[in-house]
């Protein structure tokens, strides 16, 4: 089977529109690959698949197809970081992985399957993504940290944003002892015991309590 060159062009194009989607996505929420990069991946994978059926007809096709879901397994790995004592990036790490398999679908000509499987993606990254947004917010704890001085304040604070670097709202006041300060920091169940355990081994920190 060979396909001619307006045939390639158009599947090369589904791709790279196909990829474009999720990539937009990706780039919105401000992720380490954005939209460049994954209509790239979407692009180069299905010029493989193209390159497979035009120019080894007389070998197994799908050979060209696995390399390239090794490749990008490896590529993603780098959208894969830690911070503090959490691990950021599997999500855009598993959408390129997605991505190549979308545009090795339309690759090899069936871009119907692309394109709802671009949409399932599209589903899971944003109701999906907004819904455990939602319950998240819902489920924060808040840590109270009291702390002897104010040059503990900042300390503290550098401690939170380091271990869990999603946190946003941090907020100080007065309390019945002048002696002290109490911080308030909100975060998710997961993630409070960790930094409570962070926390109370910052100098100047006299306790930690769990609202």
């Amino acid at each position: 089977m060979s396909l001619t060159l307006i045939d390639a062009a158009l599947r090369l194009a589904a791709a790279a529109v196909l990829s474009g989607f999720i990539g937009f996505e990706r780039e919105f929420q401000q992720k380490p690959a954005g939209l460049r990069t994954h209509m790239l991946v979407g692009l180069g994978a299905a010029l493989f698949a193209i390159v497979s059926i035009n120019s080894f007809d007389a070998e197994d096709p799908s050979r060209i197809a696995a390399q390239v879901v090794t490749g990008v397994g490896f590529l993603g790995a780098g959208a894969i970081f830690r911070e503090g004592q959490f691990v950021r990036g599997l999500t855009t790490a598993a959408g390129l992985w997605t991505v190549a398999a979308i545009g090795l679908a339309a690759g090899a000509g069936d871009v119907g399957l692309a394109g709802v499987a671009t949409a399932v993606v599209l589903i899971v990254l944003l109701v999906l993504g907004a819904l455990e947004s939602y319950l998240s917010r819902t489920q924060q704890v808040e840590l109270r940290v009291f702390i002897s001085d104010l040059d503990a304040l900042g300390r503290v604070t550098k401690t939170a944003r380091k271990t869990d670097p999603s946190i946003e709202e941090i907020s100080f006041e007065s309390t019945d002892d002048s002696s002290e300060g109490c911080l308030i920091l909100r975060a998710g169940p997961k993630r409070a015991e960790v930094l409570a355990a962070m926390i109370s081994a910052v100098q100047g920190v006299i306790r930690v309590e769990r609202a």
